[in-house]
């Protein structure tokens, strides 16, 4: 059982990342591009190194399986209709924390090209870190506890991002992403959602950076309108983003169930939710839903990154 061995990597990768946050970044890398690639690599590096160590195939330890050409069409159409859901957990998170990811995406979209934009934000986020998350994470907790390992991944998804806002809702597309892959068989289908959700930020970003060249007044005002969220309450939120979130997640899961039906995963995705569950191949889970997942290093992984994430709020 690699539980231990898994749990001990995530702690290596927040002391790494715990490391790399002391060091002078920005004398370092006075680029923001290069800060965040230096970020996505410290990211994979233990999980590369746990593979290459052990000599294990990455295509098949990371569930890396062809899809069928429809199935990509369905990802695109589940994206878009998840994405209100997304939205409203974003502006909940909003009237608490702020919201500091979209000024750092701006400033890697205002120096770079689209392209390299694209690439840094969303393909190669959306390669490593489903690598790490869903790819070595998940799948190992699943052999245990597939809904446990499915909510454990999907939280230190969430709590790796080390601010309450991106929290909020890496968590919940951490979870979509685990189902994702149980109704594919494939982390080809998550690294697809994880780069159309990045990209649509970069696309967006983009426009408002074309935009701000010939109305920047107008582009300004309504940055700042929908950046301060002092003004908003819960109702207003929830007014203005429920409907869309309710419309859009009843599409997606009939999307969702579609894509587990083309891919013949419908079955599986049920076992998900059984008691003991079913492993990838379709046998009876090793521990069972009741074996445990947590070991100390992740228990302190995870204390670790609350303290982080309350100073963060304080100071």
């Amino acid at each position: 059982m690699n539980i231990k061995k898994i749990n001990m990597m995530f702690l290596v990768t927040v002391l790494i990342s715990l490391t790399a946050s002391l060091l002078p970044l920005g004398h370092m890398f006075s680029d923001y591009g290069a800060r965040l690639l230096f970020s996505e690599i410290l990211l994979a590096a233990p999980g590369a190194a746990w593979i290459f160590a052990g000599k294990r195939n990455y295509v098949r330890t990371v569930r890396l399986k062809k899809i069928h050409g429809s199935t990509v069409v369905m990802l695109i159409l589940f994206v878009i209709s998840i994405m209100p859901l997304m939205s409203l957990i974003n502006a909940i998170s909003m009237l608490f924390v702020e919201n500091s990811t979209t000024t750092s995406m701006a400033q890697v979209v205002s120096g770079h090209s689209f392209l390299v934009s694209l690439i840094l934000i969303a393909l190669l986020p959306a390669i490593l870190e489903e690598s790490v998350y869903r790819g070595l994470f998940y799948n190992e907790y699943r052999k245990v506890a597939p809904l446990g390992g499915l909510l454990l991944s999907a939280f230190l998804f969430g709590i790796m991002h080390a601010n309450w806002n991106q929290f909020s809702y890496a968590f919940a597309m951490g979870m979509v992403f685990c189902l994702i892959i149980e109704a594919t068989d494939s982390i080809l289908s998550s690294m697809i959602l994880h780069f159309c959700i990045n990209g649509s930020s970069v696309v967006l970003l983009s426009a408002m950076e074309v935009l701000s060249e010939h109305f920047p007044q107008q582009v300004e005002e309504a940055l700042l309108e929908v950046g301060d969220m002092s003004a908003q309450t819960l109702r207003s939120i929830l007014r203005t983003y429920l409907p869309m979130a309710l419309v859009g997640t009843a599409i997606a899961a009939v999307v969702f169930r579609q894509i587990a039906i083309k891919e013949g995963r419908l079955e599986a995705v049920r076992a998900l939710f059984r008691r003991g569950g079913l492993d990838a191949s379709g046998k009876p889970c090793e521990g069972g839903q009741g074996s445990k997942l947590c070991s100390i290093p992740l228990i302190v992984a995870i204390a670790i990154l609350l303290v982080l994430m309350v100073l963060n709020e304080v100071l």
